[in-house]
């Protein structure tokens, strides 16, 4: 089931290769939402998630991170944040930066700290209320991926259809030979999972309203 991240950060310092993979494949969408937000061309937001990987791996950021001072997702967030201006300052870009779809001006960069000092977290500047609108769909996408690989495929390709794609259950029914009332069974074992899901995922991130996502 859902991996907590303080369980994944301990596996990550140890080596392991697979929690590496999948820091990259829960963290490389928001980070590449986050870059485009930013005015970053998508080769620059895959440069900026290779810059924070090298980061955790040299072990340094990744070992200063304690729970006890700060959450998860504001230290990850300075961290994508200082690597953004870092990169947008070589390429002469910053300050001339910004986003008006959502609010964001530059002065995303107000308070940065120098280092990654987790004591220094400063939850009031404008960049962590974009950095954690996107973190939620973040946690949401995953929490939907652990769905699709924890019930058996045909389970998940019977919600699928029938909840994502709204397509009518008698449809669905006459289509792969099966009664609604297996669909209402399959639906049905899907929403208790993803519940479950979702719960974890709240356990770690209480303050959020991380509602189910269908």
């Amino acid at each position: 089931m859902y991996t907590t991240k303080k369980t994944l950060l301990q596996r990550m310092q140890n080596c392991d290769e697979i929690s590496w993979e999948e820091f990259y494949r829960i963290y490389w969408p928001l980070v590449l939402d986050i870059g485009r937000k930013l005015g970053m061309p998508q080769d620059s937001c895959a440069d900026l998630m290779q810059e924070i990987m090298i980061d955790l791996f040299n072990g340094e950021p990744l070992l200063r991170y304690d729970p006890a001072k700060g959450k998860f997702r504001t230290y990850f967030g300075v961290l994508v944040r200082h690597k953004a201006v870092e990169m947008l300052r070589k390429s002469a870009r910053f300050p001339f930066v910004s986003a008006p779809d959502n609010g964001v001006s530059t002065s995303f960069s107000e308070g940065l700290p120098t280092s990654l000092n987790v004591d220094d977290l400063d939850e009031s500047n404008p960049f962590q209320s974009l950095f954690d609108e996107e973190y939620r769909k973040c946690l949401l996408t995953a929490a939907m991926n652990e769905l699709r690989n924890t019930v058996e495929p045909k389970t998940y390709a019977i919600f699928e259809m029938v909840v994502l794609q709204e397509r009518p259950q008698k449809d669905v029914a006459r289509c792969l030979g099966i009664s609604r009332a297996t669909i209402d069974v399959y639906c049905s074992r899907c929403r208790k999972t993803l519940r479950k899901i979702v719960s974890d995922i709240r356990v770690e991130n209480p303050d959020f309203n991380l509602d189910m996502p269908l």
